[in-house]
């Protein structure tokens, strides 16, 4: 697990997430009146929400500019050569007694894992908020360990860790803050290669063009 630290005012997430989402606190959007409550997330439903729209819906008028700067200077200056990344970042909201997914997993469960095992993909947590305790991953430190521990970070810190290999999941958020976060997966391009298979929520295809895209250097 590596954390990465960036500068918020060249990359201000936050603010932009706060014009889509109609809050002036990210932590406490759960507080304001436009709040709408939700059960306990299933895997099925855990990107259902009316913010979890308003986040797809904005991406690309919104987002994918300074998104797409983040992953070129940020991200892309770790690996040495040009890397394939996930084009839409997945969005996650953990409201206070809920989760923000739905159950606990290895991504390559929900993937092909021996294409999991050429591509050498690593995941990516971008918070948006601080997180900590029961508002953030909880994941084990080696595969099939089982001692889980929280992913604690500030806004401004963007962690890599291996969520293809290591199971991590949610607790009921027990503290006052909602979290949010969005998170993305990266391979060298000389790892990449297209995968039949589909994304869980929208099926689309793991491959340039789909599911991911490409840097230009």
């Amino acid at each position: 697990m590596k954390k990465i630290c960036y500068s918020t005012s060249d990359y201000p997430f936050d603010n932009i997430i706060k014009n889509i989402l109609n809050t002036k606190d990210l932590s406490y959007i759960h507080t304001e009146n436009h709040f709408e409550n939700y059960d306990v997330f299933k895997r099925e439903h855990d990107q259902s929400t009316k913010y979890h729209k308003a986040y797809y819906d904005s991406f690309q008028s919104e987002l994918i500019e300074l998104y797409d700067k983040f992953i070129l200077n940020v991200i892309r200056p770790l690996y040495d050569e040009k890397i394939v990344y996930q084009k839409i970042p997945t969005f996650r909201l953990h409201f206070p007694g809920n989760i923000a997914v739905g159950e606990y997993h290895k991504d390559k469960w929900y993937r092909d894992a021996e294409w999991h095992s050429e591509v050498c993909e690593l995941n990516y947590y971008l918070p948006f908020t601080k997180t900590y305790g029961t508002n953030t991953i909880w994941v084990e430190s080696e595969e099939d360990k089982g001692d889980f521990t929280p992913i604690n970070s500030n806004y401004g810190e963007c962690i890599q860790w291996d969520g293809v290999n290591l199971t991590h999941g949610n607790k009921k958020n027990i503290t006052s803050a909602t979290r949010v976060s969005v998170d993305f997966r990266v391979m060298k391009e000389s790892k990449y290669k297209p995968s039949n298979h589909g994304s869980i929520n929208t099926k689309t295809k793991f491959e340039i063009g789909g599911y991911y895209k490409i840097t230009k250097r």
